[in-house]
């Protein structure tokens, strides 16, 4: 369960830290840049796993981005969560949908789990739809 963004803060997985525009920049150009990257992959079984794992890290390192620009460093990944839902007050279903595939991350990279090129094909287009969303605040 994700906590209030607050917690994160308190608990210390989260540190407070100056607005850093250039580092904000960056993370979102990385960002744009792997999707693109792996947009331009043919998805299938064999590749399905690295796919959604960088389309992950397309998300996570445009949450972390958008982060950084407020003046925050998370040093967890449900931080990203809890600061899209509280501070950014993004809709309800972008926030579940990003907490779904961070945990499906979490099962591939620690639990081994495989993931088909449906999953992956998912996360991408989620990654997309997500990197709009908080390329548009950033600006």
């Amino acid at each position: 369960m994700i906590l209030p963004f607050q917690n994160y803060i308190d608990n210390k997985d989260v540190e407070q830290q100056r607005s850093d525009a250039e580092q904000a920049r960056f993370l979102m150009d990385k960002a744009r840049r792997r999707l693109q990257y792996i947009t331009q992959k043919a998805v299938d079984e064999s590749n399905a796993d690295f796919i959604f794992e960088d389309a992950y890290d397309c998300m996570r390192e445009a949450s972390h981005a958008i982060m950084a620009l407020r003046g925050y460093k998370p040093l967890s990944h449900e931080p990203l969560v809890a600061f899209l839902r509280d501070e950014e007050a993004l809709d309800q279903r972008i926030v579940e949908r990003f907490d779904s595939f961070r945990k499906l991350r979490n099962k591939s990279v620690y639990a081994a789990k495989k993931f088909g090129a449906t999953i992956a094909k998912d996360s991408i287009a989620f990654a997309e739809e997500l990197l709009s969303i908080l390329q548009s605040r950033i600006k």
